[in-house]
């Protein structure tokens, strides 16, 4: 998969296999050489992108919900920081 942030000037690129990703580092030296059309050339960085910490909302969950369902569905994806409830007007999109 490749993600383009052209205002950032970031490309990220997901590796499936962790040991192709730490291969990639390594051949590189965490640095790699880009040719433009122009012909300039620029030193790009080679770096892992972690995802840091995450705020998800979930809309439309029963109030009655118990914190413990919405830790346990949400652990699978990460760990769980902390759940609030919050509440919304009706029309929120």
């Amino acid at each position: 998969m490749v993600q383009i942030d052209g205002s950032q000037l970031h490309v990220s690129i997901k590796l499936c296999d962790n040991n192709r990703l730490q291969e990639v580092l390594h051949l590189t030296g965490g640095q790699v050489e880009y040719k433009h059309t122009n012909g300039e050339i620029s030193m790009v960085r080679v770096d892992i992108a972690g995802l840091g910490t995450r705020r998800v909302r979930i809309a439309n969950l029963p109030p009655e919900t118990p914190e413990e369902i919405i830790r346990t569905i949400m652990g699978r994806y990460g760990e769980v920081k902390e759940v609030q409830a919050e509440t919304w007007v009706r029309f929120y999109r």
